[in-house]
């Protein structure tokens, strides 16, 4: 017969062993595919998600690991250590959907910034991200608000940047960017 003390402790263990189980998906039992209607589903465990969604875990660290697959009411199926691990046509899919949503052009030059009405405005000069933006070097505007927030080191030497469009652009190098750029660029530096 079972004491008070062990059944608690039975229980604290289930819980425990429940709470640290992260649900890693077998990438030789899961199909992604892309819907008629442009969105990512997936076959898995018997069930097929006619829409799931994906989130990086470490997106700056390691972009290709810890990958978050959810459902469309965003409860998580379960989480891909790796996309390498997936077949070809697999990781097109999931690499495109990533790329998609985690849209991240580099910053090549900072053309100019214009603080005004709690907006700071900057005019870019960027290289295209992702499998299809690629290598491409253009130009754009982007605002962003409130700069103690979505002006971010990411170590001694990068740096990103959110817009008000929820858009992020990469700072490989600050001390890559010429001179007229970083100097646009230290004020907001904190």
């Amino acid at each position: 017969m079972q004491t008070n003390a062990q059944a608690l402790s039975n229980t604290h263990a289930l819980t425990l062993a429940d709470a640290i189980d992260i649900g890693f998906i077998d990438v030789k039992q899961a199909e992604f595919f892309q819907t008629a209607g442009g969105f990512i589903g997936l076959r898995y465990g018997g069930k097929e998600y006619p829409r799931v969604s994906f989130r990086r875990a470490l997106p700056v660290g390691q972009p290709s690991a810890y990958i978050s697959v959810a459902d469309g009411e965003n409860k998580e199926i379960g989480i891909l250590r790796d996309v390498a691990a997936l077949a070809d046509d697999q990781l097109k899919i999931v690499t495109a959907e990533l790329d998609r949503r985690y849209y991240c052009p580099l910053v090549l030059e900072i053309k100019s910034v214009k603080d005004k009405l709690g907006y700071v405005y900057l005019e870019l000069r960027i290289q295209g991200a992702g499998s299809e933006g690629q290598g491409k070097i253009y130009d754009r505007n982007c605002a962003i608000k409130d700069v103690n927030k979505n002006i971010r080191m990411l170590d001694d030497n990068r740096l990103i940047l959110f817009d008000v469009d929820g858009n992020r652009y990469m700072v490989p190098s600050l001390s890559g960017l010429e001179k007229k750029s970083l100097k646009r660029l230290e004020p907001y530096l904190f």
